[in-house]
């Protein structure tokens, strides 16, 4: 049955990739790029930064003379191995009937199928991480040396495509306690585990030694992702702008040489960022929690939706907003199944099956933390997909023994799981929604901006966050741009600061405003925007015409310690006033001044 249903999955997926000519672009291209290069000159190029096992496998397709649709091969095999880790890992702690629907909903994946022609890491390090997960359940009971072994060697070929795969490695110790090992034997093992990934992953370590000049076992782009992650100005969103905010200030390019001490300035800013307001940040993990787990449409994307990646106006273009809904159906559906299988699972103690459960809890929480796109969902689908075989094996299970009327103990169990299964899916949709509202409601009442200012002459990043509290849970009036910021009139009043830490001395400090919405005044009362430093007025202006700039200028004496510049605008315009303006400010300066 394993073997049909991996069949299954390889030909509907080797259909899809002949039938829908996708083309790689953005990341997608470029591991062909680097593929080739390394196939022409037996070494990865300069701008390669991240984990080798997928060019690798794209090298050797290319080497051997094949053309794209030998390397989207890659994407079908993957889907095939998934199938038959979900099938086989379903069956080792669920059962037979479990593991076919399981298997089942692997083969018939909307999602999963649409990806598969996509030339990315992401289903291949599902893959191996379903195969480690398949081996650890399946020879634990039965072979209780060779399962670490197995896990970690698994484990260690999907960290090779996906860096994210290696702290999962002690998070076997779990199954190998509920498979009845005593506590030391579960720690030996799971260091069995660990090593076993770690000796796998050496030779990269040892050639990041010879490179770097250090040893490490991962990528050397955690930091800049963690950087994109962490971005106020784009709700940790990849954003161009990001890219010349960072070399501005730091001297450093993303994603280009030197790439180690580029990783560590960007981790350290993004470490930065999370600090400076901490209630934006835990509203920033709702937004990267919703855009990973929320949908599957966004995987359309890639394969289908993408500029350039099909002829515009084909049938998926005329019918998306259908497929869009019969993808995320597929997906609400399996969340049902799966917390309804966990839910059974709890219910039954059945503890080999749940002590697979932190695996994808734990890839959840490490993309929230960092960063999240729908992409990376895909290994977390695939570990959760045993448990929805289970649900739908449950909910099939339970409603035959109503009918047959077999046992009374049946009936009693099935009285006591369905309310919880329920309650447990209701709980899911009811809550989830109202916790991606909370943490927007968080960003929007505590947003800030970050952009770079010249002070004395260099570049510095300025973190500017509004001091004029808003009324009620009014959203704070400032928007982020590389080179300024923008503050928005919704009120009479706003104002933003920032603060440096300067030595004592004289400094002229200085910025344009530009109003990018109506005119704002009247000859009556007159609407002014002015800058302070140390909360003393340094200048002020009449609010600007749309689109004529002014400069605001000002001389402080600075005693040393944190300066703290602050931009102040008034308004009669009042809350509700269709069209509030904007002013956004940018240039800004903080020179020495002579006396």
């Amino acid at each position: 049955m394993g073997l049909l249903l991996t069949a299954l999955a390889i030909g509907i997926r080797l259909l899809w990739i002949l039938v829908v000519p996708t083309r790689p672009v953005g990341d997608f291209a470029m591991y062909i790029e680097s593929a080739r290069y390394l196939v022409e000159h037996h070494s990865f190029d300069p701008e390669f930064i991240y984990m080798p096992g997928y060019v690798f496998l794209v090298a050797a397709v290319d080497a051997l003379g094949g053309g794209l649709t030998a390397i989207k091969l890659i994407g079908v095999a993957s889907g095939g191995l998934a199938t038959a880790a979900v099938y086989g890992t379903a069956r080792a702690v669920f059962g037979r009937g479990a593991a076919v629907v399981a298997g089942l909903l692997c083969a018939f994946w909307p999602a999963g199928i649409a990806v598969s022609s996509v030339t990315g890491t992401d289903m291949p390090a599902a893959a191996l991480l379903a195969l480690a997960v398949w081996l650890l359940a399946r020879h634990t009971a039965e072979r209780p040396l060779g399962a670490p072994l197995m896990f970690g060697a698994a484990l260690g070929l999907a960290a090779y495509v996906r860096a994210v795969a290696l702290p999962l490695a002690f998070l076997a110790a779990p199954h190998f306690r509920a498979r009845g090992a005593a506590w030391v034997h579960v720690a030996t093992r799971a260091l069995v585990a660990a090593a076993v990934a770690f000796l796998i992953l050496l030779p990269w370590g040892l050639r990041n030694r010879h490179l770097y000049g250090e040893f490490f076992l991962t990528d050397s782009h955690g930091g800049h992702t963690a950087l994109i992650g962490a971005n106020p100005n784009s709700d940790g969103v990849y954003s161009r702008s990001l890219n010349r905010l960072f070399t501005e200030a730091t001297g450093y390019r993303l994603f280009s040489p030197p790439h180690r001490e580029a990783d560590r300035a960007a981790y350290a800013l993004a470490k930065s960022w999370t600090k400076f307001e901490p209630r934006y940040a835990l509203g920033l993990l709702a937004a990267k929690a919703d855009r990973l787990m929320s949908h599957e449409r966004a995987l359309l994307y890639w394969p289908l939706y993408r500029r350039s990646v099909l002829p515009e106006g084909s049938w998926f273009d005329l019918h998306r907003a259908r497929i869009e809904q019969v993808v995320d159906d597929f997906w609400y559906f399996v969340v049902a199944a799966a917390v309804a299988g966990i839910v059974a699972a709890a219910a039954r103690r059945n503890w080999p099956a749940l002590t697979l459960l932190p695996l994808p809890l734990a890839l959840i929480l490490l993309y929230t933390v960092f960063f999240a796109e729908v992409r990376y969902q895909l290994a977390i689908v695939v570990l959760l997909l045993p448990f929805a075989g289970a649900g739908v094996a449950w909910v099939s299970g339970g409603a035959h023994e109503l009918v047959t009327g077999k046992t009374k103990g049946g009936r009693k169990r099935i009285a006591i799981e369905a309310p919880a299964a329920l309650l447990a899916i209701a709980l899911i949709f009811w809550g989830w929604p109202r916790l991606m509202e909370a943490g927007a409601s968080l960003r929007d009442r505590y947003r800030w901006a970050v952009c770079v200012c010249n002070v004395g002459g260099a570049q510095r990043l300025c973190s500017f966050r509004t001091t004029v509290p808003a009324p009620g849970d009014a959203p704070s009036p400032v928007r982020g741009v590389w080179d300024g910021f923008g503050l928005r009139l919704p009120a009479e009043h706003a104002a933003a600061a920032t603060e440096l830490d300067l030595p004592a001395g004289r400094y002229r400090v200085s910025l344009r405003a530009e109003n990018a919405g109506e005119k704002v005044g009247s000859a009556a009362v007159p609407a002014t925007v002015g800058i302070a430093a140390d909360g003393s007025n340094l200048a002020h202006a009449s609010w600007p015409d749309p689109g004529t700039p002014v400069t605001l200028s000002g001389v402080t004496v600075h005693a040393g310690g944190k300066l703290r510049v602050e931009l102040r605008a008034d308004s009669e315009i009042s809350a509700g006033t269709d069209g509030d303006p904007t002013l956004w400010i940018s240039a800004i300066e903080v020179e020495p001044d002579a006396p």
